[in-house]
């Protein structure tokens, strides 16, 4: 069986539930009113609603979802929404984590389940305010072994990174992971290029173009995820350049970059495992509505604030497994 499942289109039911509350469904017969605060609209969190719905669903759970659109005031006001519904527990993926504070006080009472952006670790409390992801630290801990194994004769390694967007906690967990394994090597880092993607492919291919004019010599190219890793192959063939003595990592083992490896075109990615994320969100958030903890569930952290799901290494290897 195929260890990766395929991001879901929203279907035309979900899309009817914007911003709608917590009510739409036949509350009598579920035991917990779930509301999904998301980031913004489109495939990729889009998907994850479509995936927490079917959950929900299997938990006899009623889910609704609001789209931000990357407003903190319309994510506020959603949250101030769905809570006067009846809103049992919220599932929340911040638009800034430094919102986090004002995100608690629209909630009130209600409990979150944290995911797709990570606040600080002072704004979350056992059994109230969780957050469910997996270690990014560990996604670019994981990045720069695979470097170090390919470059183990080598005592300078020269390294460009594509990182997500500034205050996105992805970004900044797998940078500090990339960067501080490295380090600890021993070996003599160069980052000759270092700028910020935004988790975009076309926007990484223009930053890479830009590199390339200067002729510094480059190793590998590091990227928080894979979009950003095959903007920057892109960059490199448009260039005519040899990207087969360059490594190219990414994280997430989406379809694109798992396919660019099966070609030989990308090295190595992190797979996401955003299936076992969302049954475990749906699961912390079912038991939070109930007053239940999530002590005992697979990947609580010993203070019961996370849950962490582990991330799996993908190379030329095992990508066909993720496929």
């Amino acid at each position: 069986m195929k260890r990766k499942n395929g991001v879901i289109l929203l279907t035309a039911a979900v899309l009817g539930l914007f911003g709608s509350g917590c009510g739409s469904r036949d509350a009598a017969a579920n035991s917990a009113k779930i509301f999904y605060a998301a980031i913004e609209s489109g495939d990729y969190y889009e998907g994850w609603a479509s995936q927490l719905q079917e959950q929900a669903d299997l938990k006899g759970a009623s889910f609704d979802v609001g789209y931000a659109e990357k407003s903190v005031e319309t994510q506020d006001a959603q949250i101030k929404s769905a809570v006067a519904g009846a809103c049992d527990v919220l599932l929340c993926g911040l638009v800034s984590p430094e919102t986090v504070t004002e995100i608690k006080a629209a909630a009130g009472d209600t409990p979150i389940v944290f995911i797709n952006n990570a606040p600080e670790d002072g704004a979350l409390e056992k059994d109230r305010y969780v957050y469910v992801a997996s270690d990014e630290f560990m996604a670019g801990q994981y990045q720069a072994e695979y470097i170090l194994e390919q470059f183990r004769q080598r005592e300078e390694i020269n390294i460009v990174i594509l990182k997500g967007p500034k205050d996105a906690s992805g970004a900044i967990g797998r940078t500090k992971g990339l960067k501080q394994t490295l380090k600890a090597s021993g070996k003599k880092v160069n980052y000759v290029f270092e700028d910020h993607a935004d988790w975009n492919n076309e926007k990484a291919q223009d930053l890479i173009e830009l590199f390339l004019k200067t002729g510094q010599p480059v190793d590998c190219v590091a990227a928080n995820n894979d979009d950003m890793a095959l903007g920057a192959v892109a960059a490199f063939e448009k260039a005519g350049m040899d990207t087969g003595s360059v490594l190219f990592l990414g994280v997430d083992a989406s379809s694109g970059g798992c396919q660019a490896i099966a070609e030989g075109r990308m090295d190595f990615t992190v797979y996401q495992p955003t299936s076992d994320q969302i049954s475990s969100a749906v699961e912390a958030a079912k038991r939070l509505a109930s007053g239940e903890s999530v002590a005992d569930m697979e990947g609580a952290s010993e203070d019961g604030k996370y849950i962490l799901i582990p991330f799996e290494k993908v190379d030329g290897s095992n990508v066909a497994q993720y496929q």
